[in-house]
């Protein structure tokens, strides 16, 4: 089966060490292969787990130990079940748990580990460590180091190869805008102290040839997604700041930033053509406007 003509519906990729991402459709995860069994990562949803379990199965006998949760979003949090059947601990920052307790869903299995900033699961030699920096595209969003791949999963933040895409919903109830430049700061931190170079997206990104005809890009990319996307916020920030410095009302920003050349240039010029739209570009920046004038 295919996802979007050209591209498959399934994919799993050998990224050494004993990582290995897998996509259904446009969402990703990654899971470690050990002697002793395997850490999966979000289960994403009851269509996706069945299939991913069947690519687990192809590359070891031993069971599914743990799950990491990456965030509380039903859309990479639901599935698990089949996880949970074998034996598996879940395993999530203490936000997703009271996230997951207040608002139940009957496809999501609550954690049975909740931690506050870090969390090392390890096993059969190897291991997942799982950050927190606060709340980001979600409250309880964390990064997790796949040892000894040394390569970071990152979800919905941002997206390898590149940090200049447009946000994945911008109509999305959540989004911590205060957080997000000192969220991805840590993240280049934490990245420069443990030497990790290169990321694995839980989102699928597409690329276009010379000709046009689209294809997937690779699950790995460069570490430098995540600058390209605290750089993203930065300059969109500060842009809406110094447009209702000037008197115009956050209604009517947006309008006033995709009609500026200088708009255009600092921002705009850097992202794909083909990967944002005017009218989620005014749902974002009238979101930003919100932000600035009110610092939440």
């Amino acid at each position: 089966a295919q996802f979007i003509p050209g591209i498959d519906l399934i994919e799993t990729e050998n990224l050494g060490d004993g990582l290995y991402a897998f996509r259904y459709g446009p969402y990703r995860n990654i899971f470690i292969v050990t002697e002793d069994g395997v850490i999966a990562t979000d289960p994403l949803d009851v269509k996706a787990s069945a299939p991913l379990r069947e690519e687990m199965a192809k590359l070891t006998d031993p069971p599914v130990k743990y799950v990491a949760y990456s965030h509380s979003h039903w859309d990479h949090a639901s599935g698990g079940q089949i996880f949970k059947d074998e034996g598996a601990t879940f395993v999530a920052q203490r936000e997703c748990l009271k996230n997951m307790t207040e608002t139940r869903h009957p496809d999501v299995v609550l954690p049975d580990i909740a931690f506050d900033d870090s969390y090392s699961i390890e096993l059969g030699g190897k291991a997942l460590d799982v950050y927190y920096f606060g709340p980001s595209h979600d409250d309880c969003m964390t990064v997790m180091i796949a040892k000894p791949a040394n390569i970071m999963f990152i979800v919905d933040i941002t997206s390898a190869p590149t940090g200049w895409e447009m946000e994945y919903n911008p109509t999305m109830a959540e989004g911590y805008l205060f957080n997000m430049v000192p969220y991805l700061r840590s993240v280049e931190a934490l990245a420069q102290r443990e030497g990790v170079k290169t990321i694995v997206s839980g989102h699928l990104a597409l690329g276009f040839d010379d000709k046009g005809k689209m294809f997937a890009q690779p699950a790995i990319g460069p570490i430098d997604a995540v600058r390209e996307k605290r750089e993203f916020w930065e300059i969109l920030f500060a842009a809406v700041a110094a447009e209702i410095a000037t008197g115009t009302k956050p209604d009517d920003v947006a309008a006033k930033l995709l009609a500026s050349d200088q708009f255009k240039h600092d921002f705009l010029d850097r992202m794909d053509p083909k990967g944002w739209k005017a009218s989620e570009m005014s749902i974002l920046i009238r979101r930003v406007a919100t932000y600035v004038v009110t610092g939440r």
